[in-house]
């Protein structure tokens, strides 16, 4: 096993732990634990954070990963998902990050619980579109790291 296989196998790790923390986090703000709520999502972000940093820095040492299949595979599968994936984990970033903010801002103001009890506020919508794009950021990465080196692997 050859390291970048297994820093591919701690990104896709990492990122289903924050993901399932992030899940965790969710059922505390249903449950309007604030505490716990904010406890389990800064946490979350902190693994997102050092995920992205070690994510960045595999890229600048290794490289990109090579596909492996034929040329119509690459531009009819591989880059269409890899767009899709692109799209979601920027928009899951940037919905983290602003979501992030409001949440803090709000805690800090002493106004926290409000985001969970009080309809659907910017902090809630946000959490609830950011679910879906963090899923769908996982999801696709798994799928194409299967076709990097499963289903396409080079020679």
């Amino acid at each position: 096993m050859q390291v970048e296989d297994i820093l591919w196998g701690m990104v896709l790790i990492g990122m289903t732990v924050a993901y399932g923390m992030t899940l965790i986090g969710v059922g505390a703000a249903k449950r309007h634990d604030v505490t716990a709520h904010k406890k389990w999502m800064t946490i979350s972000c902190t693994l997102v954070g050092i995920w992205l940093i070690a994510y960045v820095t595999k890229q600048l040492i290794f490289g990109r990963d090579r596909f492996g299949g034929s040329a119509e595979d690459y531009w009819s599968l591989y880059v269409p998902l890899l767009v899709v994936h692109t799209g979601l984990a920027i928009a899951t970033i940037s919905l983290g990050g602003t979501n992030m903010t409001i949440g803090l801002r709000r805690l800090r103001h002493g106004i926290g619980a409000g985001a969970m009890v009080a309809g659907v506020s910017r902090h809630r919508l946000l959490g609830h579109i950011m679910q879906w794009t963090f899923g769908g950021t996982l999801l696709t990465a798994y799928f194409v790291y299967a076709m990097l080196f499963y289903w396409f692997p080079t020679g």
